[in-house]
């Protein structure tokens, strides 16, 4: 499996062209992983000038990106600093996870030790087991 970190803003102009480059990016790795016999994942993170930090982003990429070629490797950190809602969020894309990277966050969003933020660590391991 390779795990591709987040596409990010390097210019200013619309998010909405950045994104369709960057889903045509995915997709092209997608297609030379499948030539190759390798799985290919994007793993986004909440960095500053990421593309991919809340959930309207996932939406837009998501809908860019082909689910055959590229799966989802969630970030549960980084979804708890973009998202309302992270549960609903691997619900609804829980048919592209190819694994998960645990970590968590204070009430802040600021990192902290697995087990003392705000990740429901078992309701994420209880959706990713159904993918």
């Amino acid at each position: 499996l390779v795990s591709m970190g987040s596409a990010t803003v390097m210019s200013d102009g619309p998010r909405e062209d950045k994104s369709a480059i960057a889903a045509e990016v995915y997709n092209r790795a997608g297609e030379l992983g499948r030539k190759a016999g390798v799985q290919v994942a994007v793993h986004p993170s909440s960095h500053h000038n990421t593309l991919l930090f809340d959930r309207a982003d996932y939406d837009s990429i998501f809908g860019l990106i082909d689910a055959s070629l590229v799966g989802w490797v969630p970030d549960t950190g980084h979804i708890l600093r973009g998202h309302k809602d992270m549960a609903d969020t691997l619900t609804t894309y829980r048919d592209r996870i190819r694994y998960v990277h645990l970590k968590d966050v204070d009430a802040n969003g600021t990192w902290a030790m697995l087990g003392k933020g705000v990740c429901d660590t078992a309701k994420v391991i209880e959706i990713a087991s159904a993918a």
